[in-house]
């Protein structure tokens, strides 16, 4: 019951009781009736304080866990109701039901029944098995947002591309709601991936009628094989180009680097007062799940944080403490491994273990589906598992991976190392945001709760810390060199760069290992066995693996399951290779920003917006050479376009910044060379001809660079990504050397506002991730999200400067739904107030009390 409602009733019982003392006996007696006791206080539930500063930042306060949730809520509703209501009802595995296919997914919400099981299920397997602490924290979130819908009304909820006035689909929530959302994003870099989401789902049992194989042989020993040498050989299967092509396409899709980060943690030795300091800069979504919220959470004495959740996380993802700034970068380190299962020749439904056959075991799961004139349709799906997992189909990448069984005798089963990683999650993001120092944050991470990021932090102390503390199966390098054998294992680890490891699933030394020191019956690494590295220079990471976390102090000898993009001695993103100049440039003071060597949180924050394209840097002088030697005939269209590219490159400036003409020249262009030459997995342009200066191990931030200008191959590649990007910006009616502000930009009320930056793989360090479209690049879907930039001084008081893109609110009624992307336009920045009196001369309206009592 609300206050609200309390309020209400008192007042009732209050005359009630009024009425009688004034009413006489009725029996004509002098003396009154005795007074009844007045009722006894209702127990309050949830208590909060809610305050909100500059730019719409609330800043919530509660005396316990319920309570910050429901404060927490009750904020983010009022800000991202709607948002928040969509990814609860598309975790739910009733989005079809709920939303009918144009907005939901049959194929999700299978899937999603399929992990989870039903609500009550989930409940019991996972939600109670959460601390208390987090069990009340998800149960006052929902009860803050479901305050905030039972005071709007669905017919006053937001409008626009993100709002849910009167859609069916919205309606109160619990706990649990919250908890499977949560439990889906975990499983994003996984199960939950489209590729291998699709791929469980066409796994439909036998090629033959299941009528065909009903006979089920019982599990036991196998039968001895045949001494034929055709009972013995392996079916031999050609290696397929085009295969290995489609392959390799697939990169984009099982990892989506618009999910990039960069982040760099600073020490003692590398800031010119000797405090740590930080700068996070994940390039998440901007709208839907993986967006993000500002908000400043307080348990006096127990937890006070501020800096950003995702959204509807009732806990600060990335942020800082009085002591202590953390981010993340995504990680592409492997998070599931294929095994490949013989299949016995007699019955398809049973696979070879250890020389016994095991029964692959048949689970149907029931959804339903709103049909186009509101009627419910009962759809059915059977999933096939082995003790690994389930049965997966890679048909719809190559039919050379389609049947049961593949033409090898095999099918492969699928086994993910977050399935259980979401039960330690939420007590992982809570610990570390307590820490003081390094040393409770490093002890925090031993949780392994991180589902797929690095984590890099730093303190007011001076140190630095970079940690791939995360979920990865237990599998060893001897297993990677003895179990990825036969014709898929190999081909799928080679065109996926290691990034799809196929283990033998017939032999028990192949299984994930048992780590002591991980949890139990994790079969993950645990936090000493990962790659770290603590120090007073410098930490950063810009999503390759762990190796140059530092290039003067690399980490090296750990399997490629810790880390195959960028893996040990191979070539590094343009990214990272940006990042780590840039720290180089402003330590010797050589980056123009400062005269002075070493940081200071301004040149921090100027090398955030510096908006350098290190893909120009590195090629566009050798591309002005090329175009030289390329003649103008006005009857060749394709050297005129060439030629034209080649007149605005020639006045670039190289850089992203919103004056900045022809950088969509050059992002066309490069788009175009990576196409052709890129590797997708990697996120590299590789080439052994393309290059001036190949790729070298031993000068990893400075190879390869330049374009062989002596191969006629490459003047013709250059002239044809010219030609193509003049034609691609003509298509899309965009001017050559309109100003970049004029042609990237975001759409706000009938208003454009200007972004800065550019696409990540040409080597932009503040990436915007977007596709051309009719008129430009207009309404990114991603990158530049949730900055931060943390320092400390002598204060009690943590410095943090912070932009969030897309701004706090998605409601567009709401002052605060694009005043933070109009400061990032300008380049500006918000001073994050933490301590009391900087809450105090920052807030903005009334100070908001809110509670809610026990019925």
């Amino acid at each position: 019951m609300k206050a609200m409602d309390y309020k209400i009733i008192s007042a009732l019982v209050i005359g009630s009781v009024l009425l009688s003392s004034c009413g006489g006996s009725g029996g004509g007696s002098d003396t009154a009736p005795p007074e009844p006791p007045p009722p006894p206080d209702p127990e309050v539930r949830y208590s909060a304080e809610i305050r909100r500063t500059e730019y719409g930042i609330p800043h919530i306060k509660a005396m316990d866990w319920g309570s910050l949730g429901y404060g927490y809520g009750y904020a983010y509703a009022q800000d991202n109701f709607c948002v928040g209501m969509r990814e609860v009802v598309l975790a739910s595995g009733r989005s079809a039901e709920l939303m009918g296919e144009a907005q939901g997914s049959a194929e999700s919400d299978f899937l999603i029944r399929y992990l989870n099981g039903s609500k009550e299920e989930f409940r019991a397997n996972f939600f109670d098995q959460l601390p208390e602490f987090a069990q009340e924290l998800a149960r006052g979130t929902a009860a803050g947002m479901n305050r905030y819908l039972d005071e709007t009304g669905v017919e006053n909820l937001p409008e626009g591309g993100q709002g849910c006035r009167n859609a069916d689909w919205v309606s109160p929530l619990d706990e649990v709601d919250l908890v499977l959302y949560q439990s889906r994003e975990t499983l994003r870099g996984s199960s939950n991936n489209s590729i291998f989401r699709r791929a469980i789902l066409a796994a439909r049992g036998p090629d033959q009628p299941l009528a065909a194989v009903s006979r089920v042989a019982p599990s036991g020993p196998m039968p001895a094989r045949s001494d034929s040498p055709a009972a013995q050989s392996e079916p031999r299967v050609t290696r397929s180009d085009s295969l290995v092509a489609r392959l390799r396409q697939l990169g984009r899709d099982i990892q989506p680097l618009d999910r990039g980060s960069n982040a760099i943690a600073l020490g003692r030795d590398a800031t010119r007062d000797g405090s740590g300091m930080l700068l996070g800069n994940p390039h998440q979504p901007w709208q839907g799940a993986g967006s993000w919220f500002q908000v400043h959470l307080t348990i006096p004495g127990e937890y006070d944080v501020a800096g950003a959740t995702l959204t509807g996380y009732p806990f600060i993802g990335i942020g800082f403490n009085k002591d202590l700034a953390w981010t993340h970068t995504v990680s592409l380190a492997n998070r599931f491994s294929l095994y490949e299962l013989k299949l016995n020749p007699e019955n398809p439904l049973q696979y070879d273990y250890d020389g016994e056959w095991r029964n692959i075991e048949s689970k149907t799961v029931e959804i339903q589906v709103m049909l186009a004139d509101g009627s419910l349709e009962t759809r059915n799906h059977t999933f096939y598992e082995s003790h690994y997992g389930p049965v997966i189909n890679l048909g719809g990448i190559s039919s050379l991976l389609d049947g049961w069984p593949l033409l090898t005798g095999t099918v492969l089963a699928f086994r993910d190392a977050n399935l259980t990683s979401g039960v330690r999650g939420l007590e992982l993001w809570i610990e570390k945001a307590k820490a003081a120092n390094l040393d409770d944050y490093i002890e925090a991470l031993s949780i392994i709760g991180n589902p797929v990021f690095h984590e890099l932090a730093a303190d007011r102390h001076g140190e630095a810390f970079y940690g791939e503390i995360s979920t990865i199966p237990f599998i060893t390098a001897e297993q990677l060199d003895s179990c990825v054998g036969g014709v898929v294992g190999p081909l799928l680890a080679n065109a996926t760069s290691n990034v799809i490891i196929t283990l033998d699933g017939s032999r028990a030394e192949c299984e994930w290992g048992e780590d002591p020191e991980a949890p139990a019956g994790s079969n993950v690494y645990g936090a000493s066995k990962l790659p770290q590295l603590r120090t007073t220079d410098y930490v950063a990471n810009s999503n390759n693996s762990y190796w140059l976390s530092n290039p003067s102090m690399p980490l090296e000898g750990f399997p490629t399951i810790m880390g195959p993009v960028g893996h040990e001695g191979l070539q590094q993103f343009l990214r990272t290779r940006i990042t780590h100049l840039m720290v180089a440039q402003r330590k010797d003071a050589s980056d123009g920003l400062d005269d002075t060597a070493l940081f200071t949180l301004d040149t921090l924050k100027q090398l955030m917006y510096a908006n350098r394209v290190y893909g120009a840097e590195i090629v566009v002088d050798d591309v002005l050479s090329i175009c030289a030697a390329i003649e103008t005939n006005e009857a060749d269209s394709e050297t005129t376009r060439a030629r034209q590219a080649c007149t605005v490159l020639e006045q670039w400036d190289r850089k992203v910044n919103l004056e900045s003409r022809g950088s969509q020249v050059f992002t066309e262009f490069w788009k175009i060379i990576r196409n052709e030459l890129g590797n997708e997995y990697q996120n590299i342009v590789q080439s052994d001809h393309f290059w001036a200066v190949d790729y070298d191990a031993a000068d990893p931030l400075n190879t390869p660079a330049g374009i062989d200008t002596g191969r006629d191959s490459n003047h013709q590649l250059v002239a044809e990504a010219l030609s193509g990007a003049v034609q691609a910006l003509r298509v899309a009616d965009v001017a050559l050397d309109a100003p970049l502000g004029e042609v990237q930009y975001l759409e706000r009320n009938q208003e454009r506002v200007p972004i800065h930056g550019g696409q990540g793989p040409m080597g932009v360090f503040g990436a915007i991730s977007d596709i051309l479209r009719d008129g430009g690049y207009i309404n990114p879907r991603s990158g530049n999200s949730y900055i931060q930039a943390v320092t400390w001084n002598e204060s009690e008081c943590p410095v943090a400067d912070v932009i969030l893109v897309p701004s706090n609110s998605t409601n567009p009624e709401s002052p605060h739904y694009s005043d933070q992307s109009k400061l990032y336009s300008n380049k500006e920045w918000v001073r994050f107030p933490f301590c009391e009196d900087e809450i105090e001369a920052a807030q903005i309206g009334e100070t908001l009390v809110i509670e809610e009592f026990e019925e």
